[in-house]
């Protein structure tokens, strides 16, 4: 059951949005564990995602930075991650997907705002539009189906193999590490994304040797660490199934 105080600062932030873009917006939805039938309050995140028909006019944009900061809107999970896309820059899909605004702010961070593309790992926005198209919740607008168009395989693979690099250099012992390679590890298998802890059951299901995961699905509450020579040996054999099912996986033309 999604907890009710979550549901009234959706809806706070779909009405902030609807006075602040009037027109301009297209459709807000809710990816991640809240909208994946696996939101845990606490650790878990609220992964907002806004379409435009056109543009952030600066001034624009600089409201929205400042009325969802947390603290004019606290948001009652961990952090609010939001992404504000001109609808033409994602359909058709992009291997790169191009942003207008990307803002993290909550309890646990300093705020964070980006309106250059260029100085952001792609492979977030291109997992979050393949995977929330499916299993995405809509807020305001079309569903992800009738508005994204699908993210081919071998881009979501290839994405995966980014993921991986990333949080081999950037976060060595941190149970998202473990819990996004399991993710990553169960859709190279089985073609079907889902949340994060998620992933991680099927893992511990299919490969119980694997104890970082248990590790990691533990230590995440506390925002502790795992080992990061298992984490490694995790990696590894997701990349091993991943480029398995890159070798019969079609490039897209």
């Amino acid at each position: 059951m999604f907890p009710e105080r979550e549901s009234r600062y959706l809806g706070d932030v779909v009405a902030l949005l609807r006075g602040l873009l009037a027109d301009q917006l297209t459709a807000v939805y809710l990816f991640g564990s809240g909208a994946y039938g696996d939101y845990d309050p606490g650790p878990s995140d609220l992964d907002v995602q806004t379409f435009i028909d056109g543009t952030l006019e600066p001034a624009v944009r600089t409201r929205l930075i400042e009325e969802l900061d947390h603290t004019a809107l606290p948001c009652p999970a961990r952090r609010l991650e939001f992404v504000c896309y001109d609808v033409r820059d994602v359909t058709p899909v992009a291997r790169h997907p191009q942003y207008q605004l990307n803002l993290n702010t909550g309890t646990d961070i300093a705020r964070h705002v980006s309106t250059d593309p260029s100085t952001e790992s792609s492979h977030w926005f291109l997992l979050d539009q393949a995977i929330g198209r499916d299993l995405g919740r809509t807020l305001y607008g079309p569903s992800p189906a009738d508005l994204l168009t699908a993210v081919p395989r071998a881009w979501q693979l290839s994405a995966i193999l980014d993921s991986l690099a990333w949080h081999d250099s950037s976060e060595p012992a941190t149970p998202n590490r473990v819990l996004n390679a399991c993710r990553g590890w169960r859709y190279a298998e089985t073609g079907n994304w889902g949340s994060k802890r998620q992933g991680a059951r099927w893992v511990a299901t299919h490969h119980p040797d694997l104890t970082v995961v248990s590790a990691a699905l533990t230590s995440r509450h506390d925002y502790g660490t795992v080992d990061s020579h298992a984490a490694d040996d995790l990696a590894i054999r997701t990349r091993t199934a991943v480029n398995a099912a890159i070798r019969t996986t079609t490039a897209p033309s």
